[in-house]
């Protein structure tokens, strides 16, 4: 018995619908009745409730944001075999902010608890129904006649397709873990952030002129733009966009069996889907 929380977020009902599909008895956990996969057994419920949710699991996958961990590995009993869960790779940042100190604080807790099994940090994901960092570039490609680049747009990215950190979690389930591992999981190599704005339009089957703006005035703007609710933008993003994301894929790869797929590829599944909106190929409608 698996037993899995946060199985309403988009990764979560991905990852659940491939697990169901491997031949793996599932329990789904949401804190409300939202409509899941029904070939799962759904509690609704939370982290809190998981001496009692778990009692006959041999596996737990959280799917819930990392600041959950801890309440996680207070609540899952010991004789769970072993726990996979969710990070981010906001956690090898260097720009101050609390979503990556959250996650570095999940980190340690995980390490600290000597449980089996794996945090995976995935780098910026991308192709789902609740992201929003190429969303919002292909927003702006369609209707702007141009496409502003914070910066020279050189810095490194490496996106990460959805389906590809479900695979991650999947896999992680069939390895025998002793003690707690720390992974990022990313893309297949990191590119330039002006390399990933071509293969989108690319993707989009339209051209705008590129124009490089200084990432500076970006922070101040937004920051007031939020302030008077027009947005909702994270202007640690524009900070972040200073630092390269470079992580190696062997260990994805090797340990996992997951071979990360190119963005190109990932771009064009996402833009068809979001042209052609059907089941998603993890996902079972009830």
């Amino acid at each position: 018995m698996i037993v899995m929380y946060g199985a309403s977020s988009d990764i979560g009902r991905r990852a659940s619908a491939l697990l169901i599909d491997q031949g793996q008895r599932l329990r789904v956990v949401s804190r409300t009745p939202l409509t899941l996969d029904p070939r799962a057994d759904r509690v609704t419920g939370d982290i809190r409730n998981a001496s009692e949710q778990c009692a006959n699991a041999r596996f737990v996958v959280s799917c819930a944001h990392a600041r959950y961990t801890q309440q996680l590995l207070a609540s899952v009993p010991r004789s769970v075999e072993a726990i996979v869960c969710l990070g981010s790779a906001w956690r090898y940042s260097k720009v101050p902010n609390e979503r990556a100190e959250k996650v570095r604080e999940a980190e340690a807790a995980f390490l600290a608890s000597g449980r089996s099994g794996v945090m995976l940090h995935p780098t910026m994901i991308y192709g789902g129904s609740q992201e929003n960092n190429i969303s919002r570039v292909l927003e702006l490609l369609k209707w702007s006649p141009i496409f502003p680049l914070p910066g020279n747009g050189r810095q490194k990215v490496q996106p990460i397709y959805v389906d590809d950190v479900a695979d991650a979690i999947a896999s992680a389930l069939q390895k025998r873990w002793i003690g707690p591992t720390v992974a990022p999981i990313a893309g297949p190599r990191p590119m330039e952030f002006r390399e990933m704005v071509l293969q989108i339009q690319q993707a989009l089957g339209v051209r705008r002129p590129l124009v490089s703006l200084p990432i500076a005035p970006f922070v101040p703007i937004f920051k007031a733009l939020n302030g008077l609710g027009a947005t909702k933008v994270d202007t640690n993003m524009f900070l972040r966009m200073r630092e390269d994301v470079e992580h190696p894929v062997f260990w994805m790869r090797d340990a996992l069996g997951v071979v990360p797929r190119e963005f190109s590829v990932g771009i064009r599944q996402m833009v068809d889907t979001l042209n052609n909106p059907g089941p998603d190929r993890h996902s079972h409608s009830p």
